[in-house]
Parts: structure tokens; sequence; C-alpha cells
């Protein structure tokens, strides 16, 4: 029996449709510390006071230690917490998204789009197929959604599902299926696109869908469906399996 036709396409972000700049997709590095001071003249221009040191021991610090345990725990770890914190602690007041777009914005400035993303994006479109992104992240989605709308990535999408806002992270079936079920459709109508084959070609098996992997070093996992060397190969791909 022939299986049913694609109509759904649920595509990953890093290394899929964005060049994060590292396997983290945060900031690290020379752009984490531009991004601790502008985060320190912002909170001096609040009135607030705080070194370098203890915005490390407020924020970062245990913010990171928490985060170094996601796979154990299968989630994100919360930022909001420590930078409700480090608001306390420094004496001023501010919305904790806020301060977090202060720390990320050096960084967010270096994310460009994958060559040939948008146009295979629209493609798709263009075909027919419903478009939703499943995406790990280690930060509030709002943050990744500002830069898929600078690189006009955004509007093709029906459905975002960032691990960091749904509480779950991938190889967990549950982020492809919630997409699923916020674009109406089943899962053998369906194809999971990703860079990882340990986190999206799993998740994406285990939720019942097709998968295809854009070719990477993230070599361990299961074999795909299909494997293409970037993005922009996925439009004349689905085209044959219709």
């Amino acid at each position: 029996m022939s299986r049913p036709s694609i109509t759904s396409v649920l595509l990953d972000m890093g290394g899929v449709l964005l060049d994060m700049g590292n396997a983290a997709g945060m900031p690290v590095g020379a752009l984490d510390w531009r991004g601790r001071e502008a985060l320190l003249r912002e909170i001096s221009e609040r009135g607030g006071r705080c070194s370098l040191e203890e915005l490390g021991s407020w924020l970062f610090g245990p913010w990171l230690q928490a985060y170094a345990s996601r796979y154990e725990h299968r989630r994100e770890a919360p930022v909001e917490p420590h930078l409700t914190r480090l608001r306390h602690e420094a004496g001023f007041r501010a919305w904790n998204r806020s301060l977090l777009r202060v720390w990320f914005r050096p960084y967010g400035e270096q994310v460009r789009p994958v060559p040939g993303a948008g146009e295979a994006l629209r493609e798709l479109r263009g075909q027919g197929f419903r478009l939703g992104l499943v995406s790990n992240v280690p930060l509030p989605g709002e943050l990744y959604e500002s830069l898929l709308s600078r690189h006009g990535l955004r509007e093709p999408f029906e459905v975002l599902c960032f691990s960091y806002d749904e509480g779950v992270r991938k190889p967990s079936p549950a982020l492809p299926r919630r997409a699923l079920v916020a674009l109406g459709a089943q899962p053998a109508e369906a194809v999971m696109v990703g860079d990882r084959r340990d986190a999206d070609v799993t998740a994406g098996r285990l939720a019942g869908t097709r998968t295809v992997w854009v070719r990477s070093e993230r070599r361990d996992g299961p074999e795909p469906d299909a494997v293409i060397g970037s993005v922009a190969e996925l439009p004349e791909l689905l085209g044959r399996w219709r």
C-alpha cells in the first residue's frame, strides 16, 4: 500500500535555515562578553549597581549550571529566575525579557540565513506545503523568531514550536507532535527535516513522520528516509515524493 502524500513539512532552525555561528545557538565567547558589557551599561543607566563578577554570580553562573543539565532533564533551563535575582540584587527595575534582548543582541546581529533558505521556503509554500518550525533553543523563542523575521524567514511558517517555550526538547516526539496538531496534519502526511540525526531524525521517527537529514557532522542516530546537502534541495525532493 502506498504511503499518504506529504502535506506538511516540519523544519529545524539552526543549521537548516539559520547559521547560528555555534552549536549552542546563543552568545558564547567574545559575543557573550560584548553582550555582558552591554547589559552592564543597561543596568547602570537604569540606576542599578553591578560589577562584571556580580553579573556572573547573580545571573550567568547559576543559569549556565542549570543549562548544563538540560539533557538530563530533557528540557531547557529557565533563565527568568536568574534575571529576577539580578534585578533584586543590583537594585533596578526592568522587564526580564528586555534585559535578555540586550545581552542577546550582539550575537543575534551575527546570525545569517543559510544560503537558499528563503527561496526554499517560498517554493515549498508555492507547492502547497504547510510549514512548521520545530527547534531546540536555549532561550525564549521570541529571540529566535525575531531573527527569522529579520531575514525574511518567519512569514512562511504557520506554526513555531521552540523547546524553551514548550518545555520539552527533541529527540522527544512531543515537539513535532505539537506542531502537527497545530497544523491539523497526521504524522503519515508529514516530514521532519533537520541536521541532527540524534535529535531531528529520532524525533520525527518517534512521532511517525518521514525524515530528511540535512547532511552535517551530527551523524549519530537512526537512518533518515532521505539525505540532502542543504535545505535548497528540499523542494525538489518533496516534489518527487508527491
